[in-house]
């Protein structure tokens, strides 16, 4: 295998592909499609997509081969180390973009393991949050954080909440900080809390534990212990954050609230992003899994502004303390879900229908890995300046490694840069 160059473009009705040869003079060119299509067409229809280029450095190389052995990359270079997937992230820049506008969706992103979905999340949180918006991630786990247990989501979306203002990055307590002067009298739960927020001492250990209770953290020995200095009474006329998997109105309807505080505060609005959607389904007790479903459509429609959830709509699910409606006024919010495929399971596929932007993840194509094949030999070789591979050797490194990848790219990546490592420390086999 000879050292090549590959031109990435992009046709309109094609979609994304690679340039694998030319002819006459350039005017045609054949291209292969991630589709599996490979078509001899004019130049002019196609559309260059340029790759990113980082300058790269000794210490800069090394730390990012450090995550390739791992089979990732670092959140801070994401933008850098991002191939083929020019068509979706045009989509979810798009859909950043009318965000920025106030205006939500929902996006649903497929893929089989080591398809890339987690980096292509980690890219759309990385963009998000250079444009302004406020952004939240959620990997969503059978044990920790079930769509069934919303207090749980709700608890690590808001401490990975995140929003960059002026070249500094802010959290959940900026936010809610920066909304204390907004006008809101009508909202359970952020009325009395932005009240309570004016008049907040910083300072005081009483206040952290109010802020640790408003994020969603377990207050309990403060409430239970009689003895606590800290002890969280009564009079604070705010509703609990209830632990029960019935309280998915109530979750919602605080999320709903919180973009429409974004909005108010000139942010635009709520990024929200969720992996392992597919989890759902690992949950064997129906009922468990029902209130997770409607946990998860809550979501989805109120990314959709549904005017029916503005209103308690006796079939979804509410929790029998404080029944809300989903959807809190005009809710601005981008929900962007990530999953591997699922069959069977006819609730969550009658979900998943409703979501017309749908981008399935394909593998990569051969002449896609050879692009990302030599860009790990430039990091490598940067790394390492004394690291040398001989044409036959970086043969049977690429083709061992997309054999045994078997097209997932996190194998692919991990595979060539072990590789890679062996040949410097002296051991000669690839197998």
């Amino acid at each position: 295998m000879k050292k090549k160059s590959f031109d990435i473009v992009a046709h309109p009705i094609f979609g994304e592909g690679i340039i694998v040869a030319n002819r006459w003079d350039g005017a045609e060119a054949r291209v292969k499609f991630r589709s599996g299509l490979c078509l001899w067409l004019p130049a002019k229809w196609l559309k260059p997509i340029s790759v990113p280029r980082v300058k790269l450095n000794q210490i800069y190389s090394k730390r990012v081969l450090e995550a390739f052995r791992l089979g990732v990359v670092p959140h801070q270079d994401i933008e850098n180390f991002t191939f083929g997937r020019a068509y979706e992230i045009s989509e979810i820049e798009q859909a950043l973009k009318e965000l920025k506008q106030g205006r939500g969706g929902v996006y649903l992103i497929e893929g089989a393991y080591g398809s890339g979905k987690t980096h292509l999340l980690e890219y759309a949180r990385h963009l998000s949050l250079r444009k302004g918006l406020v952004t939240a991630y959620c990997e969503l786990n059978t044990q920790e954080t079930p769509l069934y247990r919303p207090k749980r989501v709700y608890r690590e979306l808001m401490y990975n909440l995140r929003y960059i203002k002026d070249n500094s990055e802010y959290y959940y307590r900026d936010l809610l900080r920066r909304a204390a002067e907004i006008e809101m009298n009508d909202h359970c739960f952020f009325t009395p809390v932005l009240k309570r927020l004016k008049d907040i001492d910083n300072g005081d250990l009483m206040s952290e534990v109010f802020w640790q209770w408003i994020e969603g953290e377990s207050t309990k020995n403060y409430a239970t212990d009689p003895q606590s200095p800290f002890r969280v009474r009564g009079g604070q006329k705010i509703p609990a954050l209830y632990d029960f998997s019935t309280a998915c109105d109530f979750y919602s309807y605080i999320l709903t609230g919180l973009s429409y505080l974004i909005n108010k505060s000139g942010l635009g609005g709520f990024a929200i992003i969720l992996d392992e959607v597919e989890t759902i389904t690992h949950i064997w007790n129906y009922d468990a899994y029902s209130r997770g479903l409607s946990f998860l459509e809550g979501l989805i429609l109120s990314a959709f502004n549904t005017e029916e959830l503005k209103k308690i709509d006796t079939r979804m699910i509410h929790n029998r303390v404080r029944p809300t409606p989903y959807i809190y006024k005009d809710p601005h919010i981008l929900l962007i879900l990530a999953m591997t495929p699922i069959h069977g399971f006819r609730g969550i596929e009658n979900l998943m229908s409703l979501i017309k932007k749908k981008y399935y993840l394909r593998k990569f194509s051969n002449p896609e890995l050879e692009v990302i094949f030599e860009n790990l030999i430039e990091v490598y070789k940067c790394a390492y300046p004394d690291f040398d591979i001989e044409i036959s050797r970086r043969d049977n490194i690429f083709n061992t490694a997309t054999r045994k990848g078997s097209g997932e790219l996190r194998e692919f990546i991990k595979f060539s840069v072990e590789a890679f490592d062996w040949l410097r420390l002296g051991m000669q086999k690839i197998s």
